[in-house]
């Protein structure tokens, strides 16, 4: 019998544990990027978490930079990669748009790491992101979406007029990440624990509220405007 054919049909190796290795250093590159910000970030530390030389990190990655942007890149296709995937239905736009905030609140809340890189980069002023051309395009299925959910909500007579695609995912991204990032200052300033499962099924439920009462449109199908908007003042956060 031909010995050597068994061997012959074995996966490769090297390439195995390249691609391992390579995960573990972006799994803790996240975390590492995502607590201490990319100034504060230290290389060795990545490697040591990730079970690696520092030598190896930097034959797969070069440099800090691009194991930030790989990185980077890696978080906002995972979450648009989930987006797509939902099974949202133009000819439904409430359904549709509260199937979306429901999606991105609940992710937010499962990759606190997201929430932490996505600090990181704004206090960077939007440094690496907008130099990466597949988070760029990312958005433009998104907002395609949500225009469509609005073009339909609006004709079914169920959206009011003058709702904005990037006006209302900048909602729905705030309703999803503010009690979050500020959840310890709010606590201590507003006496609650904004960390309680209660308390974050009620913010659920008031975020659902929030959306769909904006979105609305008035009863006898004349959209409602909202508010003359006053002079805007500077907001504290908590």
């Amino acid at each position: 019998m031909d010995q050597a054919a068994p061997a012959a049909r074995q996966p490769p190796v090297r390439k195995r544990d390249a691609e391992r290795t390579k995960r573990q250093i972006m799994s803790a590159a996240l975390k590492e990027f995502s607590q201490q910000g990319y100034s504060g970030a230290r290389i060795d530390k990545i490697a040591q978490s990730a079970k690696c030389n520092i030598r190896m990190l930097y034959h797969y990655f070069g440099n800090k930079k691009n194991l930030y942007a790989a990185v980077l890149e890696a978080a906002y296709g995972d979450i648009r990669g989930r987006e797509a995937k939902l099974k949202i239905d133009v000819e439904r736009p409430l359904e549709g748009l509260l199937e979306l905030l429901h999606f991105t609140f609940h992710y937010f809340e499962k990759n606190p790491y997201f929430e932490g890189l996505l600090r990181t980069e704004n206090m960077m002023h939007g440094k690496f992101v907008r130099r990466l051309a597949p988070i760029t395009e990312s958005g433009f299925s998104l907002r395609r979406v949500i225009g469509e959910l609005i073009e339909n909500g609006q004709r079914q007579g169920v959206f009011r007029d003058g709702l904005d695609p990037v006006q209302v995912y900048v909602t729905i991204t705030a309703l999803s990440r503010f009690h979050l990032a500020n959840a310890f200052s709010l606590s201590a300033l507003l006496d609650t624990d904004m960390t309680r499962p209660e308390w974050r099924s009620a913010r659920w439920t008031h975020s659902v509220e929030l959306l769909t009462a904006y979105l609305a449109a008035s009863k006898d199908g004349v959209a409602a405007a909202p508010a003359q908007a006053q002079p805007a003042v500077a907001a504290t956060a908590g």
